[in-house]
C-alpha cells in the first residue's frame, strides 16, 4: 500500500496569505510524482490494478456503503488506462462511472492526478 498525500487546503491558504508556494510546491511535487509512477506501472503491465476506497458512509437503509476507485488497462479503448467507480454495499459491486486516460498523454497523467483526493491510500494487485 502507498499512501499520496497532497498539499491540505490549510497549506494552501497559508501560502497564498504568505505568498511562499514553497512548501506546497513540495509536497505536491512529491505526491504527482508518486501518482504518475503508479499510473506508468499500470500502464506498463506491472500492476495490474491500483485501487482505493473512500471514506465509508452509512446510508439511509442503515447498510454500509464504499465508494471505491480503481485503475487498470482499459477495456473499452486501446492505449488507455480507465480509472472505474463502484459503490461496494456488503457484498454487492455496483459500477458506477468510468473515464479514459491516455496512457502517452501528459494532459492525460495530470488529470489522473487532479482526480485523487488530498490523501489516497492506494493498495495495488
Amino acid at each position: 500500500m502507498v499512501t499520496i498525500k497532497k498539499a491540505t487546503q490549510a497549506q494552501t491558504i497559508a501560502a497564498i496569505k504568505s505568498g511562499d508556494f514553497s512548501v506546497i510546491d513540495t509536497i505536491n511535487k512529491k505526491a504527482r510524482k508518486e501518482a504518475i509512477e503508479i499510473f506508468a506501472s499500470v500502464a506498463g503491465g506491472v500492476i495490474k490494478l491500483a485501487y482505493w476506497d473512500m471514506s465509508p458512509v452509512k446510508r439511509l437503509d442503515g447498510k454500509k456503503s464504499v465508494m471505491r476507485y480503481a485503475l487498470h488497462r482499459s477495456t473499452k479503448k486501446e492505449g488507455c488506462l480507465q480509472l472505474s467507480c463502484m459503490e461496494l454495499i456488503g457484498s454487492e459491486i455496483i459500477p458506477t462511472s468510468d473515464i479514459q486516460f491516455k496512457i502517452n498523454d501528459d494532459y492525460d497523467r495530470r488529470e489522473f492526478f487532479r482526480s485523487l483526493p488530498g490523501v489516497t491510500k492506494m493498495t495495488f494487485k
